[in-house]
């Protein structure tokens, strides 16, 4: 596996991770996120926090939509609130945003971009970037390895997956009472 497939795999592991903090220096940027991994963990850390390193940055812009502050709008449901698209170039302005990480797409040869929504004041948002290589922190600044992250993500999930199961079985024991 080369590193822009490496990358790929990455970026695929992001759901719900919110963006704490953005930097750029030249072509590096360092992107910091909260993980959800952690909820699941004994015992349980909430706000966990990881560090990607991304190098090869020459292109990193932020569209999102910010819902208007109009009274009219505010009356509406969040779902059907009035937005204004905002672009933005300043890494400490994404890093204000509250943006959480659902998805990603990539297009030849070295662009990502991360899909995002939002629990701020903003319907969500799309981070583009360009990387060409990466490193990866934990909340120490020791380097994790892909594997290591890989193998969080999939205990999470897994842990998930039995929650929901549970919850199922639950339901269904309690939806079948037993018949005399």
């Amino acid at each position: 596996m080369n590193r822009q497939q490496e990358i790929e795999e990455l970026f695929s592991m992001f759901h719900d991770l919110e963006i704490k903090s953005v930097s750029k220096d030249r072509e590096a940027l360092t992107l910091e996120f909260v993980i959800p991994w952690g909820q699941v963990w004994n015992p349980a850390v909430l706000e966990y926090q990881i560090k990607v390193e991304l190098s090869g940055c020459s292109n990193l812009q932020c569209e999102y939509f910010l819902f208007k502050d109009d009274e009219a709008s505010k009356l509406k449901p969040l779902a059907l609130r009035e937005t204004e698209k905002r672009t933005t170039n300043a890494p400490q302005t994404m890093g204000k945003l509250g943006l959480e990480v659902q998805s990603y797409t990539y297009s030849r040869p070295v662009t990502y971009v991360l899909h995002c929504n939002s629990s701020k004041e903003i319907a969500g948002g799309e981070l583009t970037l360009t990387a060409t290589d990466y490193q990866i922190f934990d909340c120490n600044d020791e380097s994790l390895t892909l594997d290591q992250l890989k193998q969080w993500a999939t205990e999470c999930w897994g842990r998930i997956q039995e929650m929901w199961d549970g919850q199922k079985n639950k339901n269904n024991t309690n939806s079948n009472p037993v018949q005399p």
